[in-house]
């Protein structure tokens, strides 16, 4: 098992953000989380990578390889964060500073766990894995320079830079034209042929499709139905999930 998490609740004040949630995640395994927006999809991932806002308060288990990450020390979080839990983020415009070369961002990544010895090759070999192909000019541009499609393959470099275990990624190929979000997905098919456990947020079945093995449906917080991607398509048992389908259906 490489992820587990158990009766993970979230608060802030009196809002409870999440409830009870519980699931796991093996190697070599797509778990997608699906729902609407505000329904507590981010905040699990962020629970996990230790984001979480000062006021936040949060009870349960969150065991990478067996070792708990709740209320683990920042110091020890930062030794975790890059090198055993990578994360892409929905905007790639908002996550990458406009003031230095995609580089330099992808270097300080791989340099903040194993130091500046061959950092540039492993940054033009990253660049390489997640498809791009004119890697000299990516490399020395400013992520201005890119198209949103590269912004985002260079959002996945830097989350995988340092070959971590568990890759999150928070609504990917959102804003992206649907041949190039097809791409991006294929590179999460092949991180996961790799070896890697990915955890997906979506609110969109199609993508779900695309690339899950497992689905958990989450609303208001709370898990309303669990499965593999097979039975949630074919026999979803939650109202909640048969409305959802129906609507990616009718957008189809």
């Amino acid at each position: 098992m490489l992820l587990e998490v158990k009766d993970l609740s979230l608060n802030y004040g009196d809002k409870k953000v999440l409830k009870n949630v519980s699931f796991s995640l093996n190697r070599g395994e797509v778990l997608c989380i699906v729902g609407e927006s505000g329904s507590g999809k981010s905040s699990i991932l962020l629970s996990i990578m230790g984001l979480l806002p000062k006021n936040a308060k949060l009870s349960g288990s969150i065991l990478l390889e067996g070792k708990e990450l709740l209320n683990l020390r920042e110091e020890e979080y930062r030794k975790l964060r890059g090198k055993e839990i990578g994360i892409v983020f929905q905007e790639p415009s908002l996550y990458l500073d406009p003031l230095f070369k995609v580089k330099d961002q992808i270097l300080e990544a791989y340099t903040a766990h194993f130091g500046k010895a061959g950092g540039e090759e492993m940054v033009a070999e990253v660049l390489k894995r997640v498809g791009v192909q004119d890697v000299e000019r990516v490399m020395n541009s400013y992520p201005h320079q890119l198209s949103g499609g590269l912004k985002q393959r260079v959002c996945i470099a830097i989350a995988v830079v340092c070959n971590p275990k568990l890759v999150l990624a928070d609504e990917p190929t959102t804003a992206l034209d649907l041949t190039v979000q097809r791409k991006i997905l294929g590179l999460f098919t092949q991180l996961k042929e790799e070896g890697k456990g990915i955890i997906l947020v979506t609110h969109d079945f199609g993508v779900v499709a695309e690339v899950a093995d497992r689905v958990l449906v989450l609303k208001e917080g709370e898990v309303v139905e669990e499965g593999d991607v097979v039975s949630i398509f074919d026999t979803p048992k939650s109202p909640y999930t048969k409305a959802l389908l129906s609507a990616t259906y009718l957008k189809a």
